[in-house]
C-alpha cells in the first residue's frame, strides 16, 4: 500500500492505495473514532471535499477517496461497474485497517454505497444515501432521462464535454451549482470538474444506466440506511425524491430525511449541515431520521 502524509493537520494521511486489477485509489483521512467513509458523486471528485475539513466530524476517522478516473486517482483502460466501484471502496477500508464504516454516498456514490453493502456487509455499519442516482426509479426518473441526460450525451457529440456537463448539472443540481466548486475548493476546482466530467461521460455514467438494485437483494440489506433529499431538488426533477420513496420501501431498515433549502449540490451549497447530519446519524447508530441539535433545516418525512 502506498501511503505518504501532508502537513495538514485536519488530512493526516493521504496516498494511494493498491485496490486489485491494476486500480490504485487516492484518499485523504483524518481524525480517530467510528470510520465514515465518503463515496462522491459523478462528474466531480470534489463534491465531498469541504465535508473533510467540517468540525462536525472531529469525532471521526472520516476518509474521502476519489474514485478511480476521478482527481488523483489514475483512470483505467476498461470500463468499471458499480461493482468495481464498490470493491474498490472495500479495499480501501480493507487497506486502512478500518472496521465497519458508514458509508455516505451522493448520487452515483450512493448507489456504489449501496452495493458495497450487499457485497461487503462486514464492512459495513450503516447508510447515509445523499440522494442517490434514480434507480430504482418510476416516471420521475424517465422524465429526467428526456430532459437532461438525453439533451447532455447529445450535446457530448456536438459540443463537448464543458456542454454536456453543464446540461447535466444544471438539470439536476440547478444553474446555481456553477459558482460552488470554486467557492468550496479554489481555483483549480473548475479545470478538475472538466477533467473529471470527462471521465464521467466517457464511462461511468454507462454504468449507473447499467446498475439494478434487485427487490431481493435489497430485502437482504440489514443495516440502517438514511436517505437525504433536499426540498429544492423537485425545482428541478422529482427524480430524487421518487427514488428515496422506493428505495425507503424495499429496505428493511430505512427512513428518510428532507433538507430544507437544499438540492443536489448539498455537499457545496451547505457542508456544515451535511456533516451535521452525518455526525448525529452515525451518534444515533441507526438510519432513524436524526435530531440534532444544529439541524434546523430538516424534517423528517413521514412514513
Amino acid at each position: 500500500m502506498a501511503m505518504t502524509s501532508t502537513p495538514n493537520s485536519r488530512t493526516p494521511g493521504s496516498g494511494l492505495v493498491d485496490a486489485g486489477d491494476d486500480v490504485r485509489i487516492h484518499y485523504e483521512e483524518r481524525g480517530t473514532g467510528d470510520t465514515v467513509l465518503l463515496v462522491h458523486a459523478g462528474l466531480y471528485g470534489d463534491w465531498f471535499a469541504p465535508l473533510l475539513r467540517e468540525p462536525a466530524l472531529d469525532g471521526h476517522r472520516v476518509v474521502r477517496t476519489h474514485r478511480a478516473g476521478y482527481g488523483a486517482s489514475p483512470r483505467v483502460d476498461r470500463h468499471l461497474t458499480i461493482a468495481d466501484h464498490a470493491r474498490h471502496c472495500a479495499a480501501v477500508l480493507d487497506r486502512l485497517g478500518a472496521d465497519r464504516a458508514w458509508i455516505v454516498g451522493h448520487s452515483s456514490g450512493g448507489i456504489i454505497a449501496l452495493q458495497a453493502a450487499l457485497d461487503r456487509p462486514d464492512l459495513v455499519a450503516g447508510l447515509i444515501l445523499i440522494e442517490p442516482a434514480p434507480s430504482p426509479s418510476g416516471p420521475e426518473g424517465a422524465d429526467l432521462g428526456e430532459r437532461v441526460v438525453g439533451p447532455a450525451l447529445a450535446a457530448l457529440g456536438t459540443d463537448g464535454v464543458a456542454a454536456a456537463a453543464t446540461i447535466f448539472l444544471d438539470g439536476v443540481c440547478g444553474e446555481h451549482w456553477a459558482s460552488l466548486p470554486v467557492l468550496r475548493n479554489g481555483d483549480g476546482a473548475r479545470a478538475q470538474l472538466m477533467s473529471d466530467a470527462a471521465h464521467f461521460f466517457d464511462d461511468e455514467i454507462r454504468a449507473a444506466m447499467e446498475w439494478h438494485l434487485d427487490p431481493g437483494d435489497a430485502a437482504t440489506l440489514a443495516r440502517p440506511v438514511l436517505i437525504v433529499h433536499g426540498a429544492r431538488s423537485p425545482e428541478r426533477t422529482g427524480a430524487y425524491a421518487e427514488t428515496a420513496a422506493l428505495l425507503r420501501d424495499m429496505l428493511p431498515d430505512a427512513r428518510c430525511v428532507e433538507l430544507a433549502d437544499l438540492g443536489h449540490a448539498m455537499p457545496l451549497e451547505d457542508p456544515a449541515v451535511v456533516a451535521e447530519l452525518v455526525r448525529a446519524t452515525v451518534a444515533g447508530g441507526s438510519g432513524a431520521a436524526p435530531r440534532p441539535s444544529r439541524l434546523g433545516t430538516h424534517r423528517a418525512e413521514p412514513h
